[in-house]
Formats: C-alpha cells, sequence, structure tokens
C-alpha cells in the first residue's frame, strides 16, 4: 500500500449468505477498480459481528470518491435486505499486509470511536502477531480508527473479549471471501 492511498471502508448489515451477497457486491465493486485494485471483500465468522461483510477499496487520496451509493444516494441494495454503511477514507499508520501472518492466524477487525486518544492501549493488548491501524482521514468518517489484529485462531475470543470490555469499540473476527473475478 502506498503512502498516499486511502482505505474506503464500506460495511453491510445483511442476513444474505456469502453467494446472495457477493452477486450484488460484485456489481458495484467493478466500478470501484483503479489502477487494477482490486477490493477485498470480508466475511464475519461470526453471526453476532455487527457488520457481516465488509469491503476495503485503496484509492489514490486524490481519486477517493465514496462508491456504494447509486444516483438516488441509497443507503441499500434495492433489491436485497442489505444496508449498506459507509465508515469513510483511512489512510494506513501502520502495517503493511493484509494476511495472515500463520496459517492459524484470523483476523480481527476493531472500530475505535473518534473518542479514543490513547491509540497506545492497543499496542499493548496480549496474543496478537500483527496489527495494522488504519487513521481516519476525513472528520465525516464514521469512527477514529479500524484496526486489524492478525491474532492465533486460539487466541482470538480473549483478545475480542477485552476489545469489546473498551468503550467506544465496536470488534469482530472476519475472514477473507474469494469472490470469483471481477
Amino acid at each position: 500500500m502506498k503512502k498516499d492511498t486511502i482505505v474506503q471502508f464500506v460495511c453491510f448489515a445483511t442476513n444474505l449468505s456469502l453467494d446472495a451477497f457477493a452477486a450484488n457486491w460484485e456489481r458495484y465493486a467493478k466500478k470501484l477498480m483503479t489502477n487494477k485494485v482490486e477490493p477485498v471483500l470480508q466475511q464475519a465468522a461470526a453471526a453476532k459481528n455487527k457488520f457481516r461483510f465488509i469491503s476495503q477499496h485503496e484509492w489514490p487520496d486524490r481519486d477517493f470518491r465514496f462508491t456504494f451509493m447509486n444516483e438516488r444516494k441509497s443507503e441499500h441494495f434495492p433489491e436485497q435486505n442489505v444496508k449498506v454503511v459507509q465508515i469513510g477514507g483511512y489512510i494506513s499508520i501502520q502495517g503493511t499486509r493484509r494476511k495472515p501472518e500463520q496459517d492459524n492466524d484470523v483476523k480481527l477487525v476493531a472500530f475505535i470511536s473518534h473518542d479514543e486518544n490513547d491509540i497506545d492501549f492497543y499496542h499493548q493488548l496480549p496474543f496478537y502477531h500483527t496489527l495494522h491501524i488504519y487513521q481516519a482521514y476525513y472528520e465525516s468518517c464514521s469512527y477514529g480508527y479500524v484496526l486489524e489484529f492478525f491474532v492465533p485462531e486460539n487466541k482470538a475470543d480473549e483478545l475480542l473479549l477485552e476489545l469489546k470490555q473498551k468503550n467506544g469499540v465496536e470488534a469482530g473476527l472476519y475472514k477473507e471471501c474469494f469472490v470469483e473475478q471481477l
């Protein structure tokens, strides 16, 4: 990821399965591909996550735009029961990779409120191998930070519990979805 890149997070609240959701997502995602950088789709690994899917899109900062809105500014896929939640554009301030460090690692995504002023707290948490931190690029972003922890699967629930005990944190386990080529 380049230094002048903005990562747009778009979250989806739905009960649809991956197969049913992917067809709708692909239609929108095709419009987003810049410089042949394909968006990354992640699916919740547990049913109790706030968002069932998270889509990440890389943009050069000069080309950034909100993308999952149609001409009527709808925040839903009109033909399905899918609520689209624009989280916003973020810059990477730590970390560079999206894949687990080890085969048994899982990704834990934490959305941190704008009220958080002690980002060092997250560096001190146990169990994770790698921490990727995105900071809000615009004031209108839904959260101040988005954190991706890569943690061994057998320790993920413990780290998730610790994160959820902190005020202003929404967190869940996610896995990357492999969707047919756009």
